[in-house]
């Protein structure tokens, strides 16, 4: 063997050895076969490759040499190969899954999805969603009874201060943030503003007294103008509104991942992480309650308002104020992404309350005569909570814009509801009670952008 025989084979050898097949392509092993180097009729064995013909001065490129036998692999020379390349088994767009691109196709948008043109991309980001929530009802209290005038005591009937359910009332959230960039850590950061209410609850009913009776209200047996009556009409309104200011700050997704489509080009795709975040901020919230009550005579003949009729009014209104503990737990995904959302917030609650009663009877047929005045307001000061929770789905249209539904619950206690606050028979000045606390759920769609 001379030295140029030599030195060609130990190039090849390198060459095979340093450009092998990459990770994510697999290729049929080939059969390993002895190495024949031949020249003079002098041969040496060993390596996995074929190389046969006599070695000569002629340019390598004149010389014919034979196609590989199947099975035999390839053949290293200066000329083209002669043969078909290697069959190609898999491809992988993550070289960790071992997945076909088929395998898991939807999880990947058909265009990049680089996680810098994410939401908190160093920009603003924007949501508008419609919400449609469900009030409970609490301190549900007798305000009516209507009793049997010929046979007292025969029939007692009751009628509390909810007649009739609450609709579900729409309102909005509103979400407007800015991105801040990576911490030291790594983390997103973000400072958001959000308004989250617009709902207003309203619940309208009434009574008729049966034949041989008259109504009555037990929350002033000696009220004229309320007590022998024929008609009662109650209403109860209530809204929500809340303001925060937020510091955010969110894990990051990690590195994207290069995938190399079936034609051969390379594009840039964020990876699927579960993204814990936690929430730090100011929140304003509003609760406004109005209950009105009347009391009428419409049998024939009708009574005039000014001779026979009561109007009891009462409103409460609560600002709490505190601070907004939060935490959320995202799985993001290039086509969707899920998770649960939620705050509470110790909070102080200013509550105050104004009710007013008057009535007259200058009917001498109804009992009692006489007129009913009443007024009375109070406030206080005290301790009040607010805590809430969202279900969350979205489906990304773009890397930057997202379809989101949702199912949110609402809790706020420590409040002064309309309900409590009866005191018809004026027996206690500056009457407050702001222990009520009220729940609310319901749904929520809309969108969220980025820019």
């Amino acid at each position: 063997m001379n030295r140029r025989t030599t030195f060609r084979l130990a190039a090849s050898l390198a060459v095979a050895s340093w450009c092998g097949p990459p990770l994510a392509i697999q290729a049929r092993e080939p059969t390993p076969t002895p190495l024949v180097l031949a020249e003079d009729d002098a041969a040496v064995s060993g390596g996995p490759f074929l190389l046969e013909g006599p070695i000569s001065d002629t340019p390598v490129a004149s010389q014919a040499l034979p196609a590989p036998a199947p099975g035999q692999g390839m053949i290293i020379s200066d000329v083209p190969l002669a043969g078909p390349p290697a069959e190609l088994v898999e491809v992988s767009p993550r070289a960790a899954d071992a997945l076909r691109i088929d395998d898991f196709a939807l999880d990947e948008m058909p265009f990049e999805a680089s996680s810098g043109r994410w939401f908190w991309s160093g920009g603003w980001y924007a949501g508008v969603e419609s919400m449609w929530m469900d009030r409970s009802r609490n301190n549900n209290e007798v305000v009516v009874q209507d009793v049997d005038v010929v046979a007292p005591g025969r029939r007692t009937i009751n009628y509390d201060a909810y007649g009739q359910p609450f609709d579900l009332a729409p309102g909005a959230r509103i979400t407007l943030g800015r991105s801040l960039g990576p911490d030291d850590a790594g983390r997103d950061r973000a400072l958001e503003f959000m308004y989250y209410g617009g709902m207003q609850w309203a619940d309208n009913d009434g009574w008729n007294a049966e034949t041989d009776g008259v109504l009555v209200t037990p929350l002033n047996y000696n009220a004229p103008g309320f007590n022998g009556g024929d008609r009662y009409t109650t209403s109860l309104t209530s809204d929500f509104n809340s303001w925060e200011f937020n510091y955010k700050i969110r894990r990051r997704l990690g590195r994207d991942q290069m995938i190399m489509s079936p034609g051969g080009d390379w594009s840039r795709h964020a990876e699927r992480a579960f993204l814990p975040g936690l929430i730090l901020g100011v929140r304003l919230a509003h609760v406004n309650e109005f209950w009105n009550m009347q009391s009428s005579q419409v049998n024939p003949p009708p009574t005039p308002p000014a001779e026979f009729g009561g109007v009891y009014d009462i409103t409460a209104t609560n600002w709490l104020l505190g601070m907004n503990f939060g935490s959320e737990l995202i799985s993001q995904n290039e086509f969707f992404y899920w998770g649960l959302r939620g705050r509470i917030t110790p909070a102080i609650n200013f509550a105050s309350t104004h009710q007013q009663g008057t009535g007259i009877n200058t009917d001498p047929t109804i009992e009692p005569q006489g007129v009913t005045d009443t007024m009375e307001s109070g406030s206080q000061t005290g301790a009040g909570f607010l805590g809430d929770l969202t279900i969350l789905l979205g489906w990304n249209i773009t890397p930057n814009f997202a379809l989101q539904a949702g199912y949110d619950f609402l809790w706020v206690a420590g409040m002064a509801t309309a309900t409590r606050q009866f005191s018809l028979n004026n027996r206690q000045f500056e009457d407050i009670d702001a222990g009520g606390q009220t729940f609310y759920q319901g749904l929520s769609f809309g969108f969220y952008g980025s820019w």
